[in-house]
């Protein structure tokens, strides 16, 4: 009769009218619209099923069901959960009084919040007291001594922010919640994410993920002090005050002063008086006095960072770290657009080698002008401009006038055709600079054309939803992983000796030299321009990892680089997480075959080029008429070649 005439006929939205069994079943089940008809239609349902569930379990345990359903505010659903937040504990050893606070909470758990609202929580906390009292579940004494204590509470918010992952997670929750909005229950219903008791399954390794990420956070804390000296030489903040004013301009608290109606000089006095704050560090948070603005400054200056590791063979991604903070940052470094430097390389070097060319063909190091790309010409860090390379040798030092020859001989359109088919999606710039990665291209997607490279060929595309599962453990969403075959077998072999040299004796031997690395790793390193982006890509016959370094906004970057190539912001990651996961007796399946993975070209030395090797015995010739002693004559040789190879 309630339900009729608040609900039906004067069209209120809350009349009650429900037992507790029957708010049980819209719990599980929801509700279904009929249009007019909706209501009547849902508590018929709801009754029936109700009374059929009545029939099957017994009070106790409808009561048990109800409570693992119903919310106690704050996206808190569940007495283990409420249990948890509210009290630091679990079911089985909750206190009776602490339990008549979260059962007192579900008439309105807003308004007898404990934390927010005590008094009141208290006050319905001895009325929950005092009804057990009433229906002989505790004595008088009992209520009375309960109802004495005070309110005391063990408050442990759940936070998105913290924990293992973080970035991912919120990456993962985005993805689920619109692929839910399009695949809906069978009674055209739409799942919730929170109440539906889905089953999720992905592909990260808890291990493998914590070790990324103390790798990422202990280099950064070595390399932050090196930036920030940096910055306060170059007085970077006063150099760029236009930028600054803008993003200062941007920030909520700007926004909302300026809302009320202040001036920019007032709102900018307001955000320069100091204030309580909590500032991320890589040792630990820092309790501070600090005002708004020099907050924005610390959180610009402070180094970002994306690591990701991959199975090459599956596409499975066992470690996604989006950045060292996510309370502090939760932008995501896996997937922002960031120009790629010299890691693009091995693209143009996989389109030479299906075009015919060898590691070991020679090609001219001098300086070219593109008189039709406004005389453009590309520079080497060397500064060296003669002799000849051998393709394995341009790759090694990534010389950048050879890169950009092979590009144009190979064809511009013919290597942006290759990176796309690689999984590359973003669009790519028509000009001979692309071959030294002016692109700007995402962690994932550059993952992506890797795995081809890793995997003999074949591409699979970086995954990390594997199934998902309802309550009742049925499977309604499977993974199809998307793979393809795009370079040939003796094509990645090639690639992967040329890339495996970069670490020897390239731009990647500090693997060697600083972390005691001897394995065979296929690396290569990119530095962007003035120092803005650090990459490292490297992959072994198991696994594939690649890390990002740098600020969020251009105006931050290191002075040198000797100290701002990917080789020192970068690769050292991707050396600790390897000295972890060899250190690690669980991933020694990882480093089983590891040897087995060593590719030795034809042109690692001077010894097994032939080319070489004909002009030493005309050189060793001419200088024995001159008088030379032999060994002096090998040495100068040696020496004036060196750069060259």
């Amino acid at each position: 009769m309630r339900v009729l005439f608040k609900s039906i006929i004067l069209g209120q939205k809350k009349g009650g009218g429900s037992t507790l069994s029957q708010q049980l079943v819209k719990n599980i089940f929801g509700r279904e619209n009929h249009g007019v008809l909706t209501m009547p239609i849902n508590k018929m349902k709801e009754a029936i099923i109700a009374n059929k569930m009545e029939n099957l379990y017994n009070k106790k345990e409808i009561l048990t069901l109800y409570l693992n359903t119903v919310s106690f505010g704050e996206d808190t659903y569940g007495i283990g959960t409420a249990c948890e937040r509210f009290f630091s504990t679990n079911p089985t050893d909750i206190k009776p009084e602490e339990a008549a606070v979260l059962i007192g909470m579900l008439k309105a758990p807003s308004y007898y919040h404990p934390k927010t609202h005590p008094e009141r929580a208290k006050k319905r906390r001895n009325t929950v007291l005092f009804q057990l009292y009433s229906n002989n579940y505790i004595t008088l004494d009992e209520k009375n001594n309960l109802s004495q204590l005070p309110l005391t509470i063990a408050y442990k918010k759940i936070s998105a922010k913290k924990g293992v992952a973080t970035h991912f997670r919120e990456h993962l929750r985005l993805y689920l919640d619109k692929w839910l909005l399009n695949n809906k229950k069978k009674d055209g219903s739409f799942y919730n994410l929170y109440t539906d008791g889905l089953k999720i399954y992905t592909s990260i390794h808890s291990k493998m993920q914590l070790y990324a990420e103390e790798s990422v956070i202990e280099h950064l804390k070595e390399l932050q002090p090196i930036l920030n000296r940096d910055l306060i030489k170059n007085n970077v903040f006063k150099e760029n005050a236009i930028l600054l004013n803008q993003l200062i301009k941007r920030t909520n608290r700007y926004q909302s002063l300026k809302k009320k109606g202040w001036v920019h000089k007032k709102i900018i006095e307001a955000l320069s008086q100091k204030e309580k704050t909590t500032l991320f560090s890589f040792n630990k948070e820092i309790d501070t006095l600090i005002s708004p603005i020099d907050s924005i400054k610390y959180q610009l200056k402070t180094l970002q960072a994306g690591f990701l590791v991959v199975n090459p063979k599956t596409g499975n991604i066992n470690a996604w770290v989006g950045g060292p903070s996510y309370q502090q940052n939760q932008f995501d470094h896996v997937l922002s657009r960031r120009q790629v430097g010299s890691v693009f390389k091995p693209i143009i070097y996989a389109q030479a080698l299906r075009d015919g060319k060898t590691p070991c063909d020679f090609i001219s190091n001098q300086k070219v002008t593109y008189t039709q790309y406004a005389n453009w010409s590309p520079k080497n860090s060397s500064q060296h401009y003669d002799g000849k390379y051998s393709l394995s040798g341009a790759l090694t030092n990534s010389v950048n006038t050879i890169s950009v020859k092979l590009c144009m001989e190979s064809g511009i359109e013919n290597v942006i055709n290759l990176a796309h088919n690689l999984g590359i999606r973003d669009s790519l710039p028509k000009v001979p600079s692309l071959a030294l990665g002016v692109a700007e291209i995402s962690l994932l997607d550059l993952m992506g054309a890797y795995t081809a490279f890793s995997n003999k060929g074949t591409y699979n595309k970086p995954q990390y939803l594997l199934a998902i599962k309802d309550r009742n453990g049925k499977e309604i969403y499977t993974n199809t992983n998307e793979n393809r075959r795009v370079l040939t077998i003796r094509e990645c072999y090639d690639l992967t000796g040329m890339l495996q040299r970069v670490s020897i004796e390239g731009t990647a031997s500090r693997l060697r030299s600083k972390y005691n690395i001897y394995a065979p790793i296929a690396a290569k390193t990119g530095t962007t321009q003035l120092q803005k982006d650090g990459w490292f890509m490297g992959y072994t016959s198991s696994w594939l990892g690649g890390v990002w370094v740098g600020a969020d906004y251009p105006l931050v970057h290191f002075n040198s680089i000797t100290t701002g190539q990917g080789a020192n912001t970068a690769l050292p990651i991707w050396a600790l997480f390897y000295q972890k996961l060899k250190n690690d007796s669980e991933f020694d399946s990882l480093f089983k075959n590891e040897q087995q993975f060593k590719i030795n070209n034809n042109c690692l030395t001077y010894k097994e080029d032939s080319f070489f090797n004909k002009i030493f015995k005309s050189k060793n010739k001419k200088n024995k008429k001159k008088g030379f002693k032999k060994k002096r004559k090998k040495k100068r040789f040696f020496t004036k070649k060196t750069s060259s190879l």
